[in-house]
């Protein structure tokens, strides 16, 4: 199973944490998906995790998607 962190703009409160959480578990792959609000970052676990697919559901959330955290 593949783990990225991802940095996240725009979540600031539980509402945001949960809408992104189940966008991306909707992700063909993708198994687990957590948001830390505070730090702005998502855990995205799966077999497959794809980079764009992920990019595109936190965009259409209205959320700025900045990346992989290393």
């Amino acid at each position: 199973m593949n783990e990225v962190k991802i940095n996240v703009l725009g979540m600031n409160c539980n509402h945001c944490k949960i809408n992104v959480e189940n966008s991306l578990k909707k992700i063909q792959g993708i198994d687990y998906a957590v948001a830390d609000v505070v730090n702005g970052e998502v855990s995205i676990k799966g077999a497959a995790v794809d980079l764009s697919a992920v990019q595109l559901a936190v965009e259409e959330l209205g959320y700025a998607y900045r990346g992989v955290i290393d």
